[in-house]
């Protein structure tokens, strides 16, 4: 277990080689499983104005196919659609 210093933060050194690594591995598949939430989020906002007036339908069907994705893509969908789809690295 993670010894947890005074300062209320999680010392991940304190913790054996392997399940530092567990917890790396984990990281990685959260961050790609993000990115390909971001990716499908972002190409069904790009192809939206070429499916015409089903392009919901599409959408929806799109979403349902990968429900790994699903709940992230249509966060990041919804805040495309309100036109504040940026990353937060930008100032408006």
């Amino acid at each position: 277990m993670a010894m947890k210093t005074t300062t209320g933060s999680w010392n991940l050194a304190s913790l054996p080689a392997e399940q530092r690594e567990q917890i790396e591995a984990h990281k990685a598949e959260c961050m790609e499983r993000y990115r390909a939430a971001i990716e499908l989020a972002c190409s069904i906002y790009s192809q939206r104005r070429d499916k015409g007036n089903k392009w919901r339908m599409w959408a929806e069907r799109e979403l349902a196919a990968r429900p790994e994705l699903e709940q992230e893509a249509r966060a990041k969908l919804n805040r495309l659609m309100k036109g504040k789809g940026g990353d937060g690295s930008s100032s408006n």
